[in-house]
């Protein structure tokens, strides 16, 4: 009898097991709306396959497995010479997926917001474009001095805006050394609302 009662807590026990094993949830394809406010292109990834391109201001729809692993990373600007403009935004990890709702791109990431700056300049000085963390200076980019006809104009990547950041344009045409001109953080904090764009003006040579 005591053999029987122990293949009877067995049996109990593995039918349990098994309707716990029944109940666990497949995925399912979900639909959802992703929107890019940066002014940045975005390539939207799904478990690390490139699914998706949006330019700045655009949105498109996604299906996608419940469980995937949602990611995104911005296009790098190129400067004058066609190279690209690196910036302090990596990959960056989306939401899981849900069925109608819309994800929006846009330039606060994890609570720390980031800028971008188009730059015109007015001045016939080729200048160089660096952003400072307070610690250290980025070279970002090189601006084309202005002409008879046009205006000098780049756009940089995208950078951490924190208390000591700065945007400056350097007398050195490539390297980001000697006299500058800054932009300081107060001036860049007022960047547009989800696209983190700042215009600025180079109106004096440094």
């Amino acid at each position: 009898m005591r053999g029987l009662g122990r293949i009877g807590v067995a049996t109990v026990v593995l039918a349990a097991c098994r309707d716990t094993v029944a109940h666990v949830t497949a995925p399912f394809p979900v639909s959802f709306v992703v929107a890019n406010a940066l002014e940045a292109p975005v390539t939207v990834a799904v478990d690390g396959v490139p699914s998706i391109i949006l330019i700045g201001g655009r949105s498109g729809t996604l299906t996608v497995p419940s469980n995937a692993r949602l990611t995104w990373t911005s296009a790098k600007p190129t400067d004058p010479d066609g190279q690209p403009i690196p910036d302090d935004i990596g990959e960056v990890r989306l939401p899981a997926p849900s069925a109608g709702v819309t994800m929006e791109i846009i330039n606060v990431i994890d609570g720390q917001p980031y800028i971008t700056a188009s730059i015109v300049n007015r001045t016939r000085a080729r200048v160089s474009i660096g952003v400072s963390s307070g610690a250290a200076v980025a070279c970002a980019a090189v601006l084309p001095a202005a002409s008879d006809s046009t205006l000098g104009f780049v756009r940089i990547g995208y950078y951490r805006l924190q208390a000591g950041t700065e945007v400056r344009a350097y007398r050195d045409p490539a390297r980001c050394t000697g006299t500058y001109v800054p932009w300081p953080a107060s001036r860049l904090a007022g960047y547009v609302a989800k696209s983190g764009l700042v215009t600025l003006s180079l109106d004096a040579p440094p």
